[in-house]
């Protein structure tokens, strides 16, 4: 990872995670396969803005979020 490239915080949704494992395919930098939860795991708090949307790009539930774009709240 370059230090050029920009840090996003990003999430996983566990509710809405079907558990597919696209996201550790496309991105095993930043999430792991947990077997006893049979879900993704992630392994960094931020991670490069481009693999954080490719990861979310091919998530078919649509569960990954970067944090700054999540949407209901009103900042003050």
């Amino acid at each position: 990872m370059s230090q050029d490239e920009n840090l996003r915080s990003y999430s996983v949704n566990p509710v809405c995670c079907n558990g597919c494992g696209a996201c550790v395919e496309m991105e095993p930098e930043l999430f792991a396969w947990d077997e006893s939860g049979e879900k993704p795991v992630m392994l960094r708090e931020a991670g490069p803005e481009a693999a954080v949307r490719r990861a979310m790009a091919y998530c078919p539930h649509d569960c990954i979020e970067i944090e700054e774009e999540k949407t209901g709240g009103n900042p003050l």
